[in-house]
């Protein structure tokens, strides 16, 4: 029995020298800026901050990830951006990426970013919003596109069949 191939490892992630961010490549476009979750919320319904918060909390329980407010929304990433949101002044629209289209009543609007990125967007107005289906969302979004899986072995095999299949 012949070991298995290892795929051959993704490159490193850079880091901009000037804010830290995580980037798929050196000097890729994107703002330096810092803000903050209370600036970005400064203007939204009382406990909707709380909300942000919330929704962070669960961004980071998914892994390793950066969380990256910026001037007009927040971004997660870990290997690249995979999730997010944009403020209301009622709560917010939490927006992530996967490989499949979702078929849910709460998909309030759907981008196709190309054949390996289906946007979705979510509306979250109530803690309620933050449960179990958004969160396994949100996991499969960080495993599959944050994390890149599968685009370490870019020369089209398909992996070996499982035992007994």
């Amino acid at each position: 029995m012949e070991p298995p191939e290892s795929a051959p490892a993704l490159p490193a992630v850079w880091i901009c020298p000037k804010c830290g961010a995580r980037l798929g490549s050196r000097n890729l476009r994107h703002s330096c800026g810092r803000s903050t979750l209370e600036t970005l919320f400064a203007g939204a319904a009382p406990g909707v901050l709380e909300l942000a918060r919330a929704y962070v909390a669960m961004l980071h329980s998914l892994g390793d990830v950066q969380v990256i407010p910026q001037k007009t929304r927040l971004v997660c990433v870990a290997r690249v951006r995979f999730a997010g949101l944009v403020p209301r002044k009622g709560g917010f629209l939490a927006s992530f990426a996967l490989h499949r289209w979702l078929d849910s009543p709460r998909i309030v609007r759907r981008v196709d970013y190309g054949p390996r990125w289906r946007g979705h967007v979510v509306s979250v107005q109530a803690r309620a919003d933050l449960d179990d289906e958004l969160r396994g969302w949100l996991q499969e979004a960080h495993d599959v596109v944050g994390l890149q899986a599968g685009l370490a072995d870019r020369t089209g095999r398909r992996p070996p069949a499982s035992p007994g299949a």
